[in-house]
């Protein structure tokens, strides 16, 4: 009833997202239209060895606004392009090199003192810039999680209603489907990687209705904003749920261990603000999270040739439960010769965490589990679900980004660094870092070159040794070129 239910629910979408366009067609005549958008050609290669990184980016873009009174209809298309190392076809006889993404549409009514958004949206929740523990209503696109904005996130079927008193702005978003990540599991050229990573037939389906449901209000002063936030969601990113053992009738002399995964049920409480003054500007948010495994439950048929494992030996649930805490602060202001300073702290706590054990003999070949079966303690693979990204690289890192513009603006030069300052033994300060200098000009308002070099720096002191991210990125040390067209 639930995958049918989820089934109903994605064919409704396709059907209102249709309508929403062809009601623009027809009212084309009676409504205003407006159009922007960008080319981009992209190439990035290794520093390590001039080799070309065969990520995916956004070629081309193409925003579509129609207004008709109090009602707006806002799309947005990408092409989203790999570029070929097998160009001459010998690695894959697929001419296909590219995927049309209907990133956002979406209608919008405005009234006095309400809004109304229905369709496929991007939200952005919290008050600092690109690390907030508080904007989760919309996944994430690993493949662009070092770009800024709305770029690197994923839009989701939802309702969104916003309601204005004054000064105090109260929303509420409503989405009756479960969206996750985007994560390049088994990508070689994306330079992170989690510690398990999943067939999809290996994912427990989510026994409830998996809505997702938030609030959040807003209070707008003389010296800045005032924010509290609640959101309760399925996990962007899956979990290890626990393990089957099968085997054939009563023989298990060959068993087959089933790893199975799932997501978790998460609450958000969240608190932010932006204060404001002449000087600088602060900004801060505020997690605190609850998450448990839904799936008390997780026997099954075999996945794995299930006529020869006829029989479910033992089922182990992990029954994982976790309340953690992550906070951001910012500071920006605006040094000599013109200098833009932002810097960040994030910082992040696991509060509590319990679970079952997992019998695991370390002689049992675990297919797609990239740990050890003897250091197989729960904990030590917790992945948040929900909260900043980066919390799966380090509980403790500084960001700092520097902006001049030059040349009557034609000229920028902007320098942004991450720093890795989590204690861990043996080593003193800073144990792994991501430093980015990125030049840009402007040709003209509609044509800008840019050209980036990024260094990523680990530790060879590293406890994890070649384990800590820092020290497996450091092949994605890469040089970086643009020329963005904008219309």
């Amino acid at each position: 009833m639930i995958f049918e239910f989820n089934n109903h629910l994605k064919y409704f979408s396709k059907i209102i997202l249709t309508f929403f366009s062809c009601l623009c067609i027809l009212n084309a005549e009676k409504s205003d239209w407006g159009f922007s958008g960008y080319v981009d050609y992209t190439y990035i290669e290794r520093l390590s060895n001039g080799s070309l990184i065969d990520i995916p980016y956004r070629m081309a873009a193409l925003n579509i606004q129609n207004q008709q009174n109090n009602i707006l209809l806002n799309s947005n298309f990408v092409i989203e392009y790999n570029l070929r190392n097998d160009g001459y076809f010998l690695g894959s006889s697929n001419p296909q090199d590219f995927i049309l993404d209907l990133r956002e549409l979406y209608l919008t009514y405005n009234a006095d003192n309400y809004e109304i958004r229905l369709g496929k949206q991007i939200h952005s929740w919290g008050s600092v810039d690109e690390n907030s523990p508080l904007d989760n209503v919309s996944g994430l696109d690993y493949y662009y999680l070092f770009f800024g904005g709305t770029e690197r996130k994923l839009a989701s079927f939802s309702l969104t209603i916003d309601y204005f008193i004054n000064n105090l702005k109260i929303q509420t978003v409503f989405s009756p489907l479960h969206s996750t990540n985007r994560i390049p599991l088994g990508d070689d050229d994306f330079p992170i990687q989690l510690p398990v990573y999943p067939e999809s037939k290996s994912i427990y389906p989510i026994s409830g209705r998996p809505y997702e449901i938030g609030f959040q209000t807003t209070l707008s002063t003389n010296y800045g904003d005032i924010s509290a936030s609640y959101f309760s969601a399925y996990d962007r990113t899956f979990n290890l749920s626990g393990v089957n053992v099968y085997g054939r009738g009563s023989d298990i002399s060959f068993p087959y261990v089933d790893i199975v995964y799932g997501y978790r049920k998460t609450n958000v409480l969240g608190a932010g603000g932006v204060f404001l003054n002449n000087l600088f500007t602060i900004r801060y948010d505020i997690g605190y999270f609850t998450t448990k495994d839904q799936n008390n439950t997780i026997d099954r048929t075999s996945i794995f040739n299930p006529a020869y494992y006829d029989s479910l030996h033992f089922s182990y649930p992990l029954l994982e439960e976790s309340s953690y805490l992550q906070s951001t602060f910012q500071i920006e202001t605006e040094l000599p010769l013109d200098i833009k300073l932002s810097a960040q702290y994030f910082f992040h706590d696991t509060l509590s965490y319990s679970s079952d054990s997992l019998p695991i003999d370390q002689e049992i070949n675990i297919p797609n589990l990239n740990i050890d079966p003897e250091n197989m303690t729960p904990s030590n693979f917790f992945t948040p679900g929900l909260g900043v990204p980066i919390a799966i690289l380090t509980n403790k890192a500084i960001f700092l980004t520097l902006d001049k513009n030059m040349l009557d603006k034609l000229f920028n030069i902007k320098l942004t660094s991450m720093m890795d300052i989590a204690k861990y033994p043996g080593i003193n300060g800073i144990s792994g870092s991501l430093v980015e200098l990125k030049l840009t000009y402007a040709f003209n308002q509609n044509i800008h070159l840019i050209s980036a070099i990024t260094e990523i720096n680990g530790s060879s002191n590293h406890p994890d040794g070649n384990n800590y991210q820092f020290n497996s990125m450091e092949d994605f040390s890469h040089i970086r070129f643009e020329l963005k067209y904008f219309f």
